[in-house]
Parts: structure tokens; sequence; C-alpha cells
């Protein structure tokens, strides 16, 4: 039997309203965290991206999950020192 894929899910694409929540999630998070660097900026788009492939699509749970990473890792940029 035939499984209907969810759009997004399993090939880390994208269709343009989802591609509109992760840029917002990413802009949102930077903007909150003043995220200017374009390596900082680069490194947190791959984690939105990798948490969008894992199946979170939810803007709520990617936002929890930088924060989780961000007050995990100290010398980040936004993160606590």
């Amino acid at each position: 039997m035939l499984r209907k894929v969810e759009a997004g899910m399993g090939f880390g694409l994208a269709e343009p309203d989802q591609l509109k929540m992760l840029s917002k999630a990413f802009n949102d998070h930077c903007l909150q965290h003043g995220v200017c660097s374009d390596l900082d900026r680069e490194q947190i788009a791959v984690r939105v991206m990798a948490l969008f492939r894992r199946g979170i699509s939810d803007p709520a749970l990617i936002s929890d999950e930088l924060e989780r990473v961000r007050s995990s890792k100290p010398g980040l940029a936004g993160s606590p020192t």
C-alpha cells in the first residue's frame, strides 16, 4: 500500500508556507538573541533545517529546541556566559 508522505518530511524539501514558517522561526531567534554574524546565522539555519528534516515543523517546538541548544552550549551567539 502506498503511503502519502507529508510535504517536507523525509526529503528535507519545504513547501512555500513551510519555508515562510522556518524563516520566521530563524529570524525571530536571531533577533531575540542578537545574532548578527554570518557564521552564527548559518549554524542556526542548519539547526532549523535539521529539525525540519527530523519532522519538527511546529514553530514553537523549533524555538524550544533552539533555546535548549543555545542554553546548553556556552559561547554560541546570545548564549549565557
